[in-house]
């Protein structure tokens, strides 16, 4: 069999049926497999540049011709951007197999490429799914795993570290929130001794970033610095302004056992927070002068604090009711109970915490009062029904009869289905059928060419 016949046969063969003869034939024959290594996985050292690779990985962004103007026309940004991370991928998974053979060096080709054109042509797709950004991390997780490889070259972790420097001067990456570069570039100084060079880098980054950018490099510094057991003492102090900040000094003291300093620490940060009109940043130090109070063990703090987080708690907060519940007295259950659920009725808004709360004591006056909050009274009535109905079982019927004539002049399917649901639960009540036939009749000759509505009603 000649040359050309092989290739014929080989092109019209099934894939897997050939890998199968190729690998079971290279582990019978020792020598077959030798030179099949050598053919396939040659030894590549710098043979194959960085530069091939970037071809390679520019061309999962060629959608078609015409450039972005026929994306624009005839793509699916979003589908172009599944496709470019599905095509960049794959690249890395051929990283990861140089990588298992020893070929350190193609494989960081490609993983270089694979993080040098994703910002470039991240406008270019829409990639909303987060795709792009995690191919972006993975790419450069590979990297990182060859620098702290053991049997990577010094020559190696040098040209990582040459590249990686200069492709932090380009604020494309910044730009599109590609941080992870950073990492790589820590990396890179760490396993080559230039820990000073990080600092001063990671300095310049903080006196350059807007506000916006500032406190994510602040924190990228500080976990250096404690990733090298460094003093961050002076540093946290110095930032303490910006929350996270400020948290990391609190849990460090709390964790110290300094509870006095952690709590003068957490009402400064309920100032700044205030200032800034940050409101869930206060309700998270309060929270957190709850936890050292508990820690203490301070029952007449512990009792103010959770019962202060819990009234002011838009919905309520169920853990918070538990405390207070713990750690009040029985014979004074009674005066804050009342004060609990007066700071949630004097609200105009409904509040599910303080109506299952009315439920646990079994106040139906004052659960039924307080379901008529309701952005929809009807379907807030509906959820407490069990509750209500031995109680108040005629107001309730009036009310879902108003709720079914105001949902039956709209012209929606669900109203239809509302109307519908609405009256068989009616027919439950005393009187109920009666007002529900009444209906009907109604409804089936005011409404009769209401297709939907009609087939809605039919089942009631």
């Amino acid at each position: 069999m000649n040359k050309q016949e092989i290739e014929k046969m080989l092109r019209h063969a099934e894939q897997e049926v050939v890998y199968s003869f190729i690998s079971a034939y290279a582990e019978l024959d020792a020598a077959f497999c030798k030179q099949l290594k050598a053919a396939l996985m040659p030894g590549r050292g710098d043979e194959l540049s960085k530069e091939a690779y970037l071809v390679k990985a520019e061309k999962c962004f060629d959608f078609g011709g015409g450039g972005r103007g026929w994306r624009s026309r005839h793509y699916d940004f979003y589908q172009a951007a599944y496709d470019a991370a599905n095509g960049l991928d794959n690249m890395l998974s051929d990283a990861g197999f140089l990588i298992e053979q020893g070929e350190y060096a193609p494989a960081v080709g490609i993983a270089m490429s694979v993080a040098e054109v994703i910002p470039r042509n991240y406008e270019s797709v829409d990639d909303s799914s987060g795709s792009l950004g995690q191919t972006f991390d993975m790419a450069t997780e590979c990297i990182i795993n060859i620098l702290h490889g053991e049997q990577i070259p010094e020559r190696l972790k040098t040209e990582i570290y040459e590249w990686v420097k200069q492709e932090m001067s380009n604020p494309v990456y910044s730009d599109y929130g590609f941080d992870s570069l950073d990492d790589v570039y820590e990396a890179a100084c760490e396993e080559l001794g230039e820990t000073d060079e990080v600092l001063a880098g990671l300095d310049r980054q903080i006196e350059e970033a807007t506000n916006y950018r500032k406190e994510s490099i602040v924190l990228r510094k500080i976990r250096f610095m404690q990733s090298r057991n460094l003093d961050t003492h002076a540093f946290i102090e110095k930032y303490l302004e910006m929350n996270t900040v400020r948290k990391i000094r609190f849990d460090q003291m709390t964790e110290s056992g300094r509870y006095d300093e952690a709590l003068v620490l957490a009402r400064e940060g309920i100032k700044i927070a205030n200032m800034q009109n940050h409101q869930g940043t206060v309700a998270d130090w309060e929270e957190s002068i709850l936890g050292i109070y508990l820690k203490q063990g301070h029952v007449k703090n512990i009792l103010l604090q959770a019962e202060k987080l819990l009234c002011e708690s838009y919905y309520g907060g169920d853990k918070y009711y538990q405390i207070v519940k713990q750690y009040t007295n029985p014979s004074d259950w009674t005066d804050t109970l009342e004060r609990i659920l007066g700071s949630f009725e004097r609200s105009s808004r409904f509040s599910s915490f303080a109506a299952n709360v009315m439920v646990e004591h079994q106040m139906w006056k004052r659960l039924f009062a307080h379901c008529k909050k309701g952005n929809s009274i009807a379907l807030t009535i509906e959820q407490y029904e069990p509750y209500l109905k031995p109680h108040f079982e005629k107001e309730i019927l009036d009310i879902y009869r108003e709720y079914v004539e105001e949902q039956a002049l709209i012209t929606h399917s669900n109203a239809y289905d509302n109307v519908a649901r609405m009256l068989k639960r009616m027919r439950a009540f005393d009187g109920g059928n009666a007002i529900v036939n009444q209906l009907l009749q109604e409804y089936r000759n005011t409404y009769k060419r209401r297709k939907n509505m009609m087939a809605a009603l039919k089942n009631v």
